[in-house]
């Protein structure tokens, strides 16, 4: 059993978790309605899923994860997890569950769903339902009562189909023990590492190997589009000193800052002698206003009249023209105003902006010249190209170098011989648990995964691991004793930890099976391809 945990690792851990964040996705986010209409994408059992249910999913998905990550969450990221995929796989399960449990006679009946919902903590009061929680809620998530009581009905039917289906799985104690090994065994390894920067010096690219690698790699080095713009400017401060700011206004400020002027603990100070300071807010406040009037003034009379510059000339107003810049380099003091860069980029040439502002004041801008984007010629960035296909070529290198040495290892070649006669010098890692931090090695997904599955049988990786900006090999050692002083103590939660692993595989294994055969015979049907979606 713990070989074949050892040798299945990655399928124990990932399935895991892909189930359960599947199975959330499948009770919390399905929310089909049946009512929208589109385009269809996949049929189950004659029931159609609308290309409108995909992507109501789809923005679904991509909400959960922007939510779990903040703004680490690139748009580069959100398109590797294949979320329209993983969308249209939701749906297609929430129907063939669906399915099942109907033919089952499975299906949660009404009364099951009300008094689930009136059971749920969120929706009570003083530990009573409370109907006003519910409705709230229920609008704050942009959802109607029949929807969501029918999510619910999915879910709860959903629940006893996979109990049903999960009740012949059991653990037994030589299971539990294997998975105690397998979380606590140490192993110890040696590794061999294969850096690319020791291959660069016998690299010299030919005139035509640059021209090829500009010719594959030209958007590498690419000039972005370049523009240059005009900006009239109407900072508040050059309208403060214009106000008259009435004793009324300043005592009514005084009233309501009147506990911001003490000093902590202490007791505010009288009107007079804050009053100057008072004045001075008040005159950049109206001056502000004054700004914005007069800017949304010129604004529309250059709109009107298309009279950029003599309308600046005329009013003594100073232009204020930038050089050239791209849309990720914006000039001050333009990098502080929100969505500048597409602001500038929707412009067309001579085309006015609407009236911006900042902390200073207001302004508006003209587009004038554009640069558009290009790629250099050889010449101009010869010395950058040489340098790119040179750390491309070495890390080609130091990866075949690395293959072929895996390669000898597997043959039963040793790793000594092997080292000596690629000038390297083999490390040997102490002990420690899979998954953990190894001394010299930068741990990463891929590692951890190919240690999991390393044992006295199976002594080396599948492949070459990409570590340290270089690649490795590495080879079993050595596992040492398993401490099992405290086995008994975390016995039973390690019982249901593994119950609850097995039982999801099982539940995933048993959909994916069925989906199979559902498509073998024609009851399931994809219509689009997802790259179509």
């Amino acid at each position: 059993m713990l070989e074949l945990m050892r040798k299945h690792a990655k399928n124990w851990l990932m399935k895991f978790l892909l189930g359960m964040i599947i199975v959330v996705f499948i009770f919390y986010f399905g929310t089909r309605t049946g009512k929208e209409k589109s385009e269809t994408v996949a049929i189950v059992d004659g029931k159609e899923i609308a290309l409108a249910e995909v992507q109501k999913e789809y923005s679904n998905l991509a909400e959960f994860y922007r939510r779990q990550y903040g703004g680490s969450l690139t748009d580069e990221m959100l398109k590797g997890l294949e979320l329209k995929q993983n969308a249209l796989d939701s749906l297609i399960a929430q129907a063939i569950i669906m399915q099942k449990a109907g033919e089952l006679n499975l299906t949660a009946t009404d009364d099951e769903v009300r008094n689930f919902i009136m059971a749920y903590p969120a929706f009570q009061r003083d530990g009573t339902f409370n109907e006003k929680i519910y409705q709230q809620m229920l609008r704050l998530n942009r959802m109607t009562p029949e929807e969501f009581e029918a999510s619910q009905q999915r879910m709860l039917s959903a629940a006893k189909l996979e109990q049903l289906i999960q009740e012949a799985v059991k653990v037994s104690d030589q299971e539990v023990f294997d998975f105690f090994s397998f979380q606590n065994e140490q192993i110890k390894i040696s590794y061999l590492m294969f850096k690319p920067a020791d291959f660069k010096g016998a690299i010299s690219p030919s005139r035509k190997d640059l021209e090829t690698y500009l010719k594959e790699h030209g958007n590498e080095f690419r000039v972005p589009e370049q523009m240059q713009i005009k900006a009239l400017f109407f900072p508040g401060r050059d309208f403060a000193g214009k106000a008259d700011i009435p004793e009324s206004d300043i005592v009514d400020y005084y009233e309501r800052h009147r506990s911001e002027f003490a000093q902590k603990g202490g007791k505010a100070p009288s009107l007079k002698e804050v009053k100057p300071r008072i004045i001075n807010e008040l005159a950049k406040i109206s001056g502000m206003a004054a700004a914005a009037e007069q800017a949304k003034k010129a604004h529309d009379t250059i709109y009107q009249e298309e009279n950029f510059d003599s309308y600046a000339a005329q009013n003594n107003l100073k232009t204020v023209t930038t050089d050239f810049f791209t849309l990720n380099n914006i000039p001050q003091p333009f990098s502080k105003v929100s969505d500048f860069s597409k602001i500038v980029a929707d412009l067309k040439k001579d085309e006015i902006s609407k009236v911006l502002s900042d902390e200073e004041g207001y302004f508006f801008i003209k587009v004038g010249s554009r640069k558009s984007s290009y790629i250099p010629e050889l010449k101009d960035i010869e010395q950058e190209v040489a340098k790119r296909y040179t750390e491309m070529e070495a890390r080609n290198r130091c990866r075949k170098a690395a293959d072929a040495a895996l390669g000898r290892l597997k043959k039963g070649e040793s790793l000594v011989r092997i080292a000596q006669e690629n000038k390297l010098a083999p490390a040997e890692s102490g002990f420690f648990k899979p998954g953990a931090a190894i001394p010299g090695l930068d741990a990463n997904q891929q590692l951890s995964m190919a240690l999991y599955q390393l044992s006295e049988s199976n002594p080396f990786p599948d492949q070459t691991l990409e570590i340290n900006n270089g690649f490795a090999i590495i080879q079993f050692k050595e596992r040492s004793k398993i401490d099992t002083t405290d086995y008994e103590a975390k016995k039973e939660n390690l019982k249901q930890l593994l119950l609850m692993m097995k039982r999801n595989e099982y539940f995933m294994t048993w959909l994916e099976n069925t989906k199979a055969a559902m498509i073998k015979e024609g009851r399931l049907k994809i219509r689009k391809d997802i790259k179509d979606l």
